[in-house]
């Protein structure tokens, strides 16, 4: 087991910044990869400091350009593969390691799974101070063609693609389309004609529960106002700006498992960061009554239209900010939140501590942030009952947790 102190993260990296590289910086070194920590960042050291490495394994020995520093660490670009690790194989996908949409096609997917297990309890123990197991792992039942929905760019020559991992820059889609949207998704994007494209716009896609394909920010089309999707046999209207889960293959299971998790029959709801209802309407089954709480319109809007179609009753749902709305609330014993990737606020956690609920289900595709929120959570008195994994992006470094909070 490898064991380092790190004094700057990957977590730290604004993704949307271009690596702008500095003459000075532009040194090659040869190194090892020791490990591959959360962010797909490949982690190696040389003369004293810590270099992260995109799209390399463990054991791979790479010449890397140093692109960037930041704090006492550096951050490199492979310019050459010395001694491909064992783990390493060849990507599906003509455009890995260029376009930024995906961080795990040269690994089997059996190593990307255990990669991601592996960094969510690093984290939990180097941010949360949290030891733990893993209660379940549950993997994607396919790794390509899962998406349901996807935003990609147009770039100045008409051409659609996703940016590069450190740069504004467009890769266009290769001659199949990505691998992680569906056939007819890709077959759908392909027959757009160039000039529907608006250069430098970004282009939103959705499939319905029917298969049909639908686009929002082409010149010569106009979406619909809301798509209908459907999980776990709950129907749910979505607008182009609204949150679904994107895994059309993974979406059931993540739906069951956390209904799954209380221990009993709740009396009262809370539902924070709701979006359209997706965890709302089939815990409505399990408790007497529930309120969920979102920031957007029209994801509430969505949210109330969906209880009416399912004919859920005993649930209500509230437009506004967590932080203010969760003042408001008196008397719950079950909480769920799925918060961004900017995890929850202290306000709301303190709150959250307040109302002392005797459980609260938290979903999570941050490691870091989940783990500093759990760690406030069981400073607090709650016990980590559970933590289970489900793989809702195959290919890329993010990963979904669920966890249950039981009040000690």
């Amino acid at each position: 087991m490898i064991t380092a102190i790190i004094t700057c993260t990957p977590s730290e990296i604004d993704e949307d910044v271009h690596f702008i590289l500095s003459p000075a910086l532009k040194t090659m070194n040869t190194v090892t990869i020791k490990k591959v920590v959360y962010g797909g960042w490949g982690l190696a050291y040389h003369e004293g400091k810590t270099i992260f490495i995109p799209y390399t394994a463990p054991g791979d020995q790479v010449e890397v350009s140093i692109v960037r520093k930041k704090k006492n660490c550096l951050f490199g670009r492979v310019e050459r593969i010395i001694e491909p690790s064992p783990e390493r194989r060849e990507p599906e996908c003509p455009v890995f390691g260029t376009c930024g949409g995906c961080h795990f096609l040269h690994l089997s997917y059996e190593n990307e799974v255990k990669m991601k297990k592996q960094t969510v309890m690093e984290n939990l123990e180097r941010i949360g101070k949290i030891k733990t197991a893993v209660s379940e792992f549950i993997p994607s039942r396919h790794r390509y063609g899962y998406r349901n929905h996807s935003v990609f760019k147009v770039n100045e020559e008409g051409r659609a693609g996703f940016a590069m991992r450190e740069s504004a820059e467009i890769v266009p889609f290769p001659a199949d389309g990505c691998l992680l949207l569906p056939p007819e998704m890709r077959e759908a994007i392909a027959a757009i004609p160039r000039e529907s494209f608006l250069p430098t716009r970004e282009v939103r896609v959705r499939m319905d529960r029917f298969g049909s394909v639908h686009f929002w920010g082409l010149a010569d089309q106009v979406g619909p106002p809301d798509t209908l999707m459907e999980s776990g046999g709950w129907l749910f209207p979505v607008s182009p700006g609204s949150f679904f889960q994107v895994n059309r293959y993974m979406n059931d299971e993540l739906m069951s498992l956390v209904v799954s998790l209380p221990s009993k029959i709740r009396r009262k709801l809370l539902d924070i960061y709701c979006g359209v209802g997706f965890f709302t309407l089939p815990l409505s089954r399990i408790v007497m009554e529930g309120m969920g709480v979102e920031l957007n319109r029209a994801a509430v809007r969505n949210a109330q239209a969906a209880a009416r179609l399912n004919k859920v009753t005993n649930v209500q749902f509230k437009r506004g900010t967590i932080e203010r709305e969760i003042q408001r609330i008196r008397d719950v014993d079950l909480v769920t939140a799925d918060p961004p990737r900017t995890g929850i606020p202290k306000q709301v956690l303190s709150h959250i501590i307040r109302l002392r609920p005797k459980e609260l289900i938290m979903v999570s595709c941050e490691p870091p942030t989940f783990a500093r929120d759990a760690a406030v959570l069981i400073d607090a008195g709650y016990i980590l009952s559970a933590i289970n994994l489900i793989d809702l992006f195959p290919g890329t470094f993010h990963v979904e947790t669920v966890a249950l909070f039981r009040r000690s």
